[in-house]
C-alpha cells in the first residue's frame, strides 16, 4: 500500500526505517511544509515541501500515511488534517519491539526498536513509543504523547493526552502525567504532576505552569529525538 511519512526531519527517517520493515507498505514521499529547504530526497524518496500537494498525491493512488514529527502540538495538527481528510493512519512498529498480544494500540502510533510494551496497556492514536521505552502493565497512555528513548513507565501510569516524558525518565506504579505536561530529561517522577506542568530532577519537581494556550515547544526541551 502506497504511504506517505508527514515530516522530513530525523524522527520521519526513524519512521521510514521502521516501515522498510513492513511489505505490506511502500514509503513513496515525504511532505514536510516546515523545512523550507528540504532535499529533494531521502534515502531514494522524494520530499515534497508544501501540504498542498496532500490531494493530489492521495487522488495518485497513496492510499495510507503516517506523521513523522516529533513535536506533539505540530503531530496532533497533522493528525487532525490527515484524518479530515478521510485517509489511512498506519503504525509504525519495529519488529524488535516486545509487545504483549492484549496490548490495545491506536492509529498512527510509533513503536520503535527494543521498546516493550507490557500486558493490558492501552496505547492511543498518535503517540511515539521511542527506542528501549518500557511501558508496563495495565499503563493507560491517551493520544499525542510522546515518550522518549529509555524512559520507563512502571506500572498503572497514566499519561494524559499531549504529554512529553524526556529521554532516561522514570514515572512511579500509579502516578498520573498530566494534559499536555512536560517531563524533563532523566527525571524520577514519584508523584503526579498537573496539565500543562514543566517538572525536572529527580525526584521531579514542577518548576512552571503553563498557559493553556502557550506554543509549549519553544521551551528548552527537544522531543524530537
Amino acid at each position: 500500500m502506497k504511504t506517505i511519512i508527514i515530516g522530513a526531519g530525523g524522527h520521519a527517517r526513524v519512521i521510514l526505517d521502521i516501515l522498510n520493515h513492513d511489505r505490506n507498505l511502500d514509503v513513496v514521499a515525504f511532505v514536510d511544509n516546515i523545512i523550507p529547504n528540504s532535499p529533494e530526497k531521502i534515502m531514494g524518496i522524494p520530499v515534497y515541501g508544501d501540504h498542498s500537494v496532500l490531494p493530489e498525491l492521495f487522488k495518485s493512488g497513496v492510499k495510507a500515511a503516517i506523521i513523522g514529527v516529533g513535536k506533539n502540538n505540530t503531530r496532533k495538527a497533522y493528525f487532525e488534517q490527515i484524518m479530515n481528510m478521510g485517509v489511512e493512519m498506519v503504525n509504525a512498529i519495529h519488529p524488535t519491539a516486545n509487545i504483549t498480544h492484549n496490548v490495545k494500540i491506536g492509529k498512527g502510533v510509533v513503536i520503535a526498536a527494543n521498546a516493550t510494551i507490557a500486558t493490558s496497556a492501552e496505547i492511543g492514536d498518535n503517540i511515539i513509543i521511542n527506542t528501549g521505552a518500557i511501558v508496563e502493565h495495565e499503563d493507560v497512555l491517551e493520544a499525542h504523547v510522546h515518550i522518549a528513548s529509555g524512559t520507563v513507565l512502571a506500572g498503572r501510569v497514566k499519561v494524559k493526552e499531549g504529554a512529553f516524558i524526556g529521554s532516561g525518565s522514570v514515572v512511579k506504579e500509579y502516578v498520573t502525567i498530566g494534559r499536555n505536561a512536560i517531563i524533563g530529561a532523566g527525571s524520577v517522577v514519584l508523584e503526579d504532576i498537573p496539565a500543562n506542568a514543566v517538572a525536572v530532577g529527580a525526584p521531579a519537581k514542577v518548576i512552571r505552569i503553563a498557559a493553556e494556550n502557550i506554543n509549549r515547544w519553544e521551551l528548552k526541551y527537544d522531543p524530537s529525538c
